[in-house]
């Protein structure tokens, strides 16, 4: 019998834990305390050893990362060759382990490449590129003439996602990633598909919904892939996941370990073996979340998300400078954004441990909630043709529109966004210049389907009575 720690104290059960607070509330209901994370899952507010179901949680401890640390991997928007390579060349020599290089339409041409990478080294630091200007296998064709060898990184090439959210056609794209893929299969550390969740996160999806919609895009993209002749081995471990983190701190850890989890049932269903599937996810913080009436409360914010994601366990961390909001980030707000990510690193030594959360009963089984539900979903759209279907006949639409709506009225009712429906600034010149987020469909045609909007919560919060 292992002793105990206080042998002067009785061990309480839990039935008379909540019977006294039950006693405590007065009145409020037992129910209240319980979190309702979408999807139907409920939690109580703390769970015991015997109420885990521990057969379940050791598969998901086993599908989660083995080796401990993360990539620290800021945003940089592309403005001109000289000085977007300078912007890269600083994060680098100031904390920066990865990069993420948004090239927005501009086309690296042959002449560019060299120019924005000058001094970078694509076999020594992953770099991934995201763009929508020029096609995944050219973008290969261009970064390989540099180095021909051997490239890290990867292109974030999500056609379905920018289908979903502009009504831009994928096809051609898509058949591109697949080409892609095949000329970096001896690459093991570049890859040319992203799985990205902020379509749905920035719509409003509440997390079993992104879980489940996520892994919905990701089989899309498996299927299609394999179809065109590209091995599943191959097409499995070189998409990759951008997952985007927000505030509800253990839900967001949860979701992470929960994608895992699931990302294996997948993988398993092409009959692939464990060992050799690779599961790499990009966390970054939420864009839902930010303010632009007191931009300083989105650094705080962003500290929680990227707390959530390397608790959660992933890969690589990008945290948005925290007057992004507002345009261009500044060298400082950029330098105070990587630093979030070496704090939590090397002085909160959260570098040093593989899946923090292992163990905790409440994290264990709301990462077993979430997945559950979030799996009863995601065959829900399977049954209905897969995500490309489910999204035309808008059955993904209503659904995270059901969730926006109960998103607001939470909100309406008391649950807070600091410095926005509570403890705004009241100092004079203590607000920033507004800067709404776009709902509009971008779409030039009219469509049979609705497009997923890009919202920010405080939009809707200031335009409240």
């Amino acid at each position: 019998m292992p002793q105990r720690l206080f042998p002067d104290f009785s061990a309480m059960t839990k039935e008379s834990w909540q019977q006294q607070v039950r006693t405590d509330l007065k009145g409020t209901s037992y129910e209240s305390l319980q979190q309702v994370v979408g999807g139907g899952a409920a939690l109580e507010p703390y769970y015991t050893a015997a109420e885990l179901d521990e057969p379940r949680a050791r598969e998901v401890r086993a599908a989660q990362r083995s080796q401990p640390g993360w990539l620290n991997q800021p945003l940089v928007r592309f403005t001109t060759s000289p000085d977007t390579n300078w912007q890269l060349l600083e994060a680098l020599d100031r904390g920066a382990d990865a990069l993420w290089l948004d090239l927005g339409t501009t086309s690296l041409l042959a002449t560019e490449v060299p120019k924005t990478l000058h001094k970078i080294r694509l076999t020594d630091v992953p770099i991934i590129f995201e763009t929508s200007g020029i096609l995944p296998a050219d973008l290969v064709t261009e970064l390989t003439r540099n180095a021909p060898y051997y490239l890290k990184g990867g292109i974030a090439a999500d056609p379905l996602a920018q289908w979903m959210q502009r009504g831009t056609s994928y096809e051609l794209c898509l058949a591109s990633v697949g080409e892609a893929m095949t000329a970096t299969k001896a690459m093991r550390e570049f890859r040319t598909c992203a799985v990205g969740s902020q379509v749905f996160h920035n719509a409003g999806a509440d997390p079993v919904q992104e879980l489940a919609f996520t892994l919905a895009l990701a089989t899309a993209y498996l299927d299609a892939l394999t179809e065109a002749g590209v091995p599943p081995l191959l097409a499995v471990n070189r998409l990759f996941f951008s997952i985007s983190v927000g505030t509800s701190y253990l839900t967001e850890i949860a979701k992470l370990r929960a994608l895992r989890y699931l990302y294996r049932r997948i993988s398993r269903a092409y009959q692939l073996p464990d060992a050799l599937c690779r599961t790499h996810v990009h966390a970054r913080t939420s864009t839902l979340y930010e303010t632009t009436s007191l931009p300083p409360n989105n650094l705080l914010r962003a500290t929680s998300e990227a707390m959530s994601a390397v608790v959660g366990g992933c890969d690589a961390l990008s945290v948005r400078p925290f007057d992004s909001t507002l345009g261009e980030p500044t060298a400082f707000s950029s330098r105070l954004a990587r630093n979030v990510s070496l704090v939590l690193k090397e002085e909160g030594y959260l570098g040093f441990v593989a899946d923090p959360a292992a163990g905790s009963y409440y994290l264990e089984t709301l990462t077993l909630q979430l997945a559950d539900a979030a799996w009863a979903l995601f065959l829900d759209v399977e049954e209905r043709g897969g995500l490309i279907k489910a999204f035309e006949q808008n059955f993904i639409q209503d659904k995270i529109q059901k969730a926006w709506e109960e998103k607001q009225a939470a909100y309406a009712q008391g649950r807070v966004l600091v410095g926005v429906n509570k403890y705004q600034a009241e100092e004079p010149g203590g607000t920033y210049q507004q800067v709404p987020s776009s709902e509009k469909n971008t779409s030039s045609e009219v469509l049979p389907f609705d497009l997923l909007p890009d919202r920010r919560l405080e939009t809707y919060l200031l335009n409240q009575d």
